[in-house]
Parts: C-alpha cells; sequence; structure tokens
C-alpha cells in the first residue's frame, strides 16, 4: 500500500527546488527605463516639495497667536506631506494589487502581459501563488499607509 502523505510531501518539496532548468524572462530596456524615470520624478517632487515645506515652516509666525500657527502647520502637513505621499501610495498600491490578480489569473509569474524591468525567474504554482498574495498585501499595505497619515494628522492637529 503506497503512503500518500510521503508522496504528497515528495512532490511538494520537487516543486520547491531550484533546479538548473529554470526559465527566465529577461528585462526589457523600455520599461527599465520607464521605472528609473518614475522614481527620479518622484525622488524630485519629493526635494521639491522638502524645500519648498521648509520656507514655508520658517515663515510660520510663532511670536502670535498659537492656534493660528497649529493652523498654519497643519496646512502644510497636509499639501506637503499627506496628499503627495497619498498620490504615490495609491498608484504603487493599485499597480501592486493589479499584479497580484494578473498572477493569480495566469497562475505564471510574472504574467504573460507584464514585462519586466530585469532578468526575472518564472515562478508557477505555489511559488506564484505566493508572489500574488505577497502583491496582494504590500497592496493593502499602502493604502493603510495613507489611512495611518490622515490619523496621524487628526491626532496632532485636533486641538485646532
Amino acid at each position: 500500500m503506497l503512503d500518500t502523505r510521503n508522496i504528497e510531501i515528495d512532490m511538494i518539496r520537487t516543486m520547491l527546488k531550484d533546479d538548473n532548468n529554470s526559465q527566465y524572462i529577461e528585462g526589457s530596456p523600455g520599461v527599465r527605463i520607464v521605472l528609473f524615470s518614475f522614481l527620479g520624478f518622484c525622488g524630485l517632487i519629493g526635494i521639491l516639495l522638502k524645500i519648498i515645506a521648509e520656507k514655508k515652516i520658517e515663515q510660520i509666525n510663532t511670536a502670535g497667536n498659537a492656534t493660528e500657527a497649529l493652523a498654519q502647520l497643519n496646512d502644510i502637513f497636509l499639501k506637503f506631506l499627506i496628499v503627495p505621499l497619498s498620490v504615490f501610495c495609491t498608484v504603487q498600491g493599485l499597480y501592486l494589487i493589479w499584479l497580484g490578480v494578473q498572477t493569480m489569473r495566469a497562475g505564471v509569474y510574472p504574467p504573460p502581459s507584464v514585462k519586466m524591468p530585469f532578468r526575472t525567474k518564472v515562478q508557477t504554482g505555489i511559488k506564484a501563488n505566493i508572489s500574488a498574495i505577497t502583491f496582494l498585501f504590500a497592496g493593502v499595505c499602502n493604502f493603510v499607509i495613507i489611512a495611518v497619515l490622515l490619523m496621524m494628522r487628526h491626532g496632532i492637529f485636533k486641538h485646532i
């Protein structure tokens, strides 16, 4: 009589093994340029917002009314931190959720419709599902970051 449990364990071990017959998808130079352009643009916007926010904070009149100074700080916090980070986290979160759904549907990572910026090993089966779940979790975490920022703003400036 066959021991099916041992056979299942052996099957899982062979699926998780990194063999020399692995397939890879080569990276696309066009996608790499788009990725680095996006990251550079986000970095540039972040640096500009930091410089502008520092100048605005220096202009706050703390000698006057404290409530008015806190209101100005609240406005700076909203315009220069929460809104840009919310936009970035929303775009990134939607992309990660989309990538997770595409990976789940195809059962393969990277999905056939997605070009990769770098050389990527093709994952199938359990590994692809784990990757898809990880993408979905990371996408949801981006929206949690937005909620935490809004709660933090409310907690800091609730006395205004």
